[in-house]
Formats: C-alpha cells, sequence, structure tokens
C-alpha cells in the first residue's frame, strides 16, 4: 500500500457528517454517540514543578483557552510544558540577543560572533533561540498554534448561540414556549 498516514483527505468530524446528510452512509448511531462525547476529558493537565516562572505565566494564560475549545485533557501535560518552557525559554534568549546587540558598536553582538581569528558564526545565543523557536512550533502544532495547524484539528462541536437577543427571546417566548 502506498503513502503513509498523511496521504489522502483529512478526516471529517462525526458533527460535519451528519450535518452534510451522511453520504458515507456510516451507522448513524454511532455518529450521534461520537458527537455526544469526545474522546477525551476536557480538562486542565496537570503542571509540571519544572516550568520556569515565564512558563507558568504562559501555562496560566494559554490552558483556558485550550480548555475551551476542547483541545487539552489531563494526558497534555508533557507536550504542553514543552511548548511553555520553549515559548519562555525564546523570549529570554530574544531579550539576550536584543541587550548584546544594543551594547554592540554594530549592533550585530547577539547574532554575530567574531573570534580571535576574524572568523565569524552564528552567535550561541541566536542558535539557542532559533531552537527554542522550533520546539515551541513543534509543541505548539499538536494544540493547533499555528494556522495550518489549526486546518487538520478536530475540536469539540461548539453549541449553538442565542438565537435572539435578551428582549426578543423573551417575545418569543410568549409566543413559542
Amino acid at each position: 500500500m502506498a503513502g503513509n498516514g498523511n496521504s489522502g483527505r483529512f478526516g471529517k468530524p462525526a458533527a460535519l457528517k451528519l450535518l452534510q446528510g451522511n453520504r458515507g452512509r456510516e451507522n448513524v448511531g454511532d455518529l450521534l454517540a461520537e458527537v455526544a462525547s469526545p474522546g477525551f476529558p476536557v480538562e486542565a493537565p496537570p503542571m509540571p514543578d519544572v516550568l520556569s516562572a515565564e512558563a507558568i505565566a504562559e501555562w496560566e494564560q494559554l490552558t483556558p483557552a485550550l480548555i475551551a475549545l476542547g483541545l487539552v485533557s489531563n494526558l497534555d501535560s508533557m507536550a504542553l510544558a514543552t511548548y511553555c518552557q520553549a515559548v519562555a525559554d525564546w523570549r529570554r534568549y530574544q531579550r539576550l540577543i536584543a541587550q548584546r546587540n544594543a551594547a554592540s558598536d554594530d549592533e550585530l553582538g547577539g547574532d554575530i560572533q567574531t573570534f580571535k581569528t576574524g572568523a565569524q558564526q552564528m552567535h550561541v545565543l541566536r542558535q539557542l533561540a532559533n531552537d527554542a523557536e522550533k520546539r515551541a512550533n513543534a509543541a505548539g502544532a499538536q494544540f493547533g498554534l499555528s494556522p495550518m495547524a489549526r486546518r487538520n484539528l478536530k475540536t469539540l462541536p461548539q453549541g449553538q448561540g442565542e438565537l435572539f437577543p435578551h428582549e426578543q427571546r423573551d417575545a418569543a417566548n410568549k409566543y413559542f414556549s
């Protein structure tokens, strides 16, 4: 069999299959059951105690949004910790690079390292910042934290909002309840 796990069309969520008329003629009861109960419990994972203060702040900012979207469970502690720590590391290295650039004569002190021989190479802080960025992008893709990653996410179906605003709802309830 040719291809790999990325070959072919992406799967559709059960709610979308039902909305489009179940063209694949899958068992409607199975589709309804999949819509009614998510495959994993949506809750905040336990925060590891090894995160830096900036990573903890990222964790506390991001976790409520991921819970609201139904994208995180108590099993995702490592992936979320990896993302938060990578973002914290990236910010720290970017600050250090900016400080070195401001203090250098040519504003490249944090980007280019010049040796006694005159040879130049990318500064170690820039290498560390690039590595932290790669780690953050890879871990963040698991939670849909980039536009391309969001394309392939399966989120919980959101409930329908209010059909009528408050005053109109009260008037509608008088006739339709």
